[in-house]
């Protein structure tokens, strides 16, 4: 099969899948909210206005339409990313547009979803996962997870917030299926924090997920060595430096840096590099994988499971 361009593949990755809808299957888009759609095809498929997808049933989604073409369609990757770039329509709107060099860049604003009253069906999930009931309270009363609604559905909110408390990233998570996602316009040197009981505590835990975060400071207080808010813990939302650079220049008095990172190949390589850059500036950084399972919410589970701990409210 002939293959196609890197600026082809650019090309289509900027297409949306509510644009693609709009201009191939108008008659199969129902809008059910506000920023929502479904189709006819698939009631469960729900299409947002903020780029995102998520198909429920098949417990899938993503944020363009080669994502769609690929999850939905079952389209072989180079078949979406030709048929994207024959939607003339669409790449004319994406084409160079001549403009003023002093001209800012727009950058999408972020807007944190709407919270639900309730916080019933976060708080079964996460406990599904394992997570202590007190973690979950702290992190809920703060404010930096929450439930939200979208096209029907729950789903839980972690919040990213700046230092002076103010969102700046949402990362969510269906509590129905396996689609996550970040909020469009989040910027992602904000990371997910559960703060020390301690402002001047010298220790950080860094984790890939705001779950796994979760659920090591659920690990701290099941194990009741120390406090479970004797440090911090911070997920990155992925594997992202940009988060871990934020949070040390606002956060001067750390010295200690444990490296929770998943035990996969992408996890051990980022562990790598950041024990090596963070350490010659000085910090001591300790590797501090799961030792059990790939992240640290399979250790929790596992854990909670296998040595007849008593559930943890």
């Amino acid at each position: 099969m002939r293959r196609v361009s890197k600026a082809q593949i650019q090309n289509a990755r900027q297409i949306g899948v509510l644009d693609y809808f709009r201009i191939c299957k108008p008659h199969e888009l129902i809008k059910v909210s506000a920023h929502d759609y479904r189709t006819r095809t698939h009631s469960s498929l729900v299409i947002s206005d903020n780029g995102l997808f998520h198909w429920y049933r098949a417990g899938v989604g993503g944020n363009n339409a080669i994502d769609y073409l690929l999850k939905v369609e079952n389209m072989d990757f180079v078949s979406a990313v030709r048929l994207l770039n024959e939607l003339q329509p669409v790449r004319a709107s994406f084409q160079p547009v001549p403009h003023p060099m002093n001209t800012p860049s727009i950058q999408k604003s972020f807007e944190p979803p709407v919270p639900d009253r309730s916080s019933e069906t976060i708080q079964a999930y996460l406990y599904r996962r394992g997570i202590s009931g007190k973690v979950f309270r702290f992190c809920r009363n703060a404010g930096t997870v929450y439930q939200t609604t979208r096209g029907g559905y729950k789903n839980c909110v972690f919040l990213g917030l700046d230092s002076q408390g103010t969102p700046r990233s949402a990362f969510t998570r269906s509590c129905q299926g396996t689609w996550r996602g970040d909020i469009a316009g989040s910027q992602k040197k904000y990371g997910f924090l559960i703060p020390a009981d301690d402002e001047d505590c010298s220790t950080v835990a860094i984790f890939e997920a705001p779950i796994d975060a979760m659920s090591g400071a659920s690990l701290t207080q099941y194990q009741r060595e120390k406090p479970w808010r004797s440090q911090f813990y911070l997920a990155m939302g992925g594997l992202n430096h940009q988060s871990v650079d934020y949070f040390l220049e606002n956060h001067p008095q750390i010295r200690t840096i444990n490296l929770c990172l998943d035990n996969d190949a992408p996890g051990r390589n980022f562990a790598k590099q950041l024990l090596e850059s963070l350490s010659t500036r000085g910090y001591i950084v300790i590797d501090s994988p799961p030792s059990i399972g790939k992240d640290y919410n399979e250790q929790l589970i596992y854990q909670k499971q296998h040595l007849n701990s008593s559930p943890i409210r």
